[in-house]
């Protein structure tokens, strides 16, 4: 770990030290906000920094898993955090917001800037068809409980959630699985060189996270009174504020990736993060809300519903073909700031 690391190491945990303390000293709600965001963000950087270093030696497909994994954990977090502090509608909003967050704005971006200084970029056509197709299971997954609360009960729809819940992660077990078993589920570009050791990976990782948890809640914490002292709508603060703040570290990593025509890379990162918030923190966020006592319903608005699978038809049509360009990665980024407009105005 080189000089500038450990100071940016430090920033950061400077950062999530201020915004801990600023909501001891029952600073006001939206300050609390801010600055426990811009922590988390400088944390979800140092995961995604972390899991790359870590995942450099084992090559792009486990580099890719490992950084959608601790770079969704921040998500993660905030979502049981509001649940157990009875914010439902955040956590489910932010779910829906996570999954099109990576596949409209990370891809996207991710693809304009590999677009533009690379051209046309090809990528592993069979990787990209089964990952797409994933997708399309999370939007049914997803939906399937929607649709059916609002042609029967809600207790109904209540068990059809756990059920929902629990074939997502197995169907997510298998994913993984197939990912690593099947042969042509291989990227075209080459591991990168690691610049931290292996201890100094696992030791970033292991205070980021923790770090991460006690920041999280500050910032659940701060939700009620920002929404109530600045007017923002909860909706707004679930479906693009908080999985914002949460995907820095695909953000970060997906696009740098991108340009530097490693495509192939960057798009397991974003289709592999909204994968697994599709299916993994969906069905772990269900069984966390039924042992803190507050059971999650995978019943979402029909707003929310409709931009997931707005996200999963483009994206998967992006994946077809083995090439992408620049103009695709335009269109993925309009249709998440048409979502961003639509949810701000209701």
């Amino acid at each position: 770990m080189s000089r500038r690391d450990h100071i940016w190491f430090g920033v950061v945990i400077g950062l999530s030290v201020l915004a801990v303390a600023m909501s001891a000293a029952s600073v006001r709600g939206e300050f609390a906000f801010g600055a426990a965001a811009v922590a988390l963000m400088g944390l979800a950087w140092l995961l995604g920094e972390a899991t790359d270093q870590a995942g450099n030696t084992a090559g792009p497909r486990a580099s890719a898993l490992l950084n959608a994994t601790f770079g969704n954990l921040p998500e993660v977090v905030i979502v049981i955090l509001a649940i157990n502090a009875g914010l439902d509608d955040i956590a489910r909003a932010s779910i829906i917001g996570s999954v099109i967050g990576n596949v409209l704005l990370i891809l996207g971006l991710s693809l304009i800037v590999g677009g533009w200084r690379n051209g046309i970029q090809t990528f592993n056509e069979r990787v990209a068809a089964t990952n797409s197709s994933m997708l399309i299971l999370g939007v049914a997954g997803l939906g399937l409980p929607t649709l059916f609360a609002a042609l029967h009960s809600s207790d109904s729809a209540d068990v059809l959630s756990v059920w929902t819940g629990t074939a997502l992660l197995a169907c997510y077990a298998g994913y993984i699985v197939f990912s690593f078993s099947m042969p042509g589920q291989t990227f075209h570009d080459e591991a990168g060189d690691a610049r931290w050791s292996t201890r100094e990976a696992v030791v970033a990782l292991a205070v980021t996270a923790v770090a991460t948890g006690i920041v999280s809640e500050v910032l659940v914490d701060s939700i009620k009174p920002t929404v109530e002292q600045l007017g923002v709508p909860r909706a707004f603060v679930g479906l693009i504020l908080v999985p914002f703040v949460g995907n820095v570290a695909e953000h970060f990593s997906a696009v740098r990736l991108a340009y530097r025509n490693r495509v192939d890379f960057s798009m397991a990162i974003a289709f592999g993060s909204g994968i697994q918030v599709a299916l993994g923190a969906s069905g772990i966020a269900v069984f966390a809300s039924i042992l803190l006592g507050d059971e999650l319903s995978l019943v979402f608005d029909p707003l929310q519903i409709a931009a997931l699978a707005a996200a999963a038809l483009v994206a998967t049509l992006v994946a077809r073909g083995g090439e992408t360009n620049w103009l695709e990665g335009l269109q993925l980024v309009v249709i998440y700031l048409i979502v961003s407009v639509a949810v701000w105005l209701r």
